[in-house]
């Protein structure tokens, strides 16, 4: 465990040279006694009615599980303009990632994942900037719900769906649905 905290704690310590994340205060430290430490769960309930129906049951075990055997209260939580900052935070990441892409695209990327380059290269920086000033906001009420509730994380599926069957000549032509 104390591998795993030493790990976190390089990853997440701002960098002193970096005039942005240097405005960032270091990690604070774990409890010495995290069994006195809230165990609270926030669940965004219209982000889980995205989810087909076996994501929705698995999550249900595990958040049964959390409930029953380890104490944890579970807190409704919203996220509003939820849609749209989903959409804003994809646009934000195939923006990122076509900036450190070489041109032309690598050959070994699928047609799907060339076809989501494309999107994410065409976003016009008016939507971009749009976007990132949605996920400020967002931000904003992540600090907020964590002032109310100390210690809480997030729950959320993963994925809305459990995944689709791996067909002869996906890994060569990928998929998309």
């Amino acid at each position: 465990m104390s591998d795993l905290e030493l790990a976190y704690r390089l990853m997440a310590s701002p960098d002193p040279s970096n005039p942005t994340s240097s405005l960032f205060a270091p990690p604070s430290p774990f409890p010495q006694n995290p069994s006195n430490r809230p165990k609270i769960l926030g669940i965004c309930r219209p982000w889980f009615s995205s989810a087909s129906g076996p994501v929705l049951a698995a999550c249900s075990s595990a958040l049964s599980h959390y409930t029953s055997f380890l104490q944890h209260t579970i807190v409704d939580i919203s996220l509003p303009h939820l849609h749209a900052g989903q959409l804003a935070h994809a646009l934000t990441i195939l923006a990122e990632i076509n900036a450190g892409l070489p041109s032309p695209l690598p050959t070994t990327l699928s047609a799907s994942n060339k076809l989501l380059l494309g999107v994410g290269a065409s976003v016009p920086a008016t939507d971009l900037l749009l976007a990132q000033k949605l996920r400020n906001m967002l931000m904003q009420h992540l600090a907020f719900l964590f002032q109310q509730h100390p210690g809480m994380l997030i729950v959320t599926p993963t994925t809305p769906n459990a995944g689709w069957r791996r067909e002869r000549g996906d890994m060569k032509y990928g998929v998309s649905d």
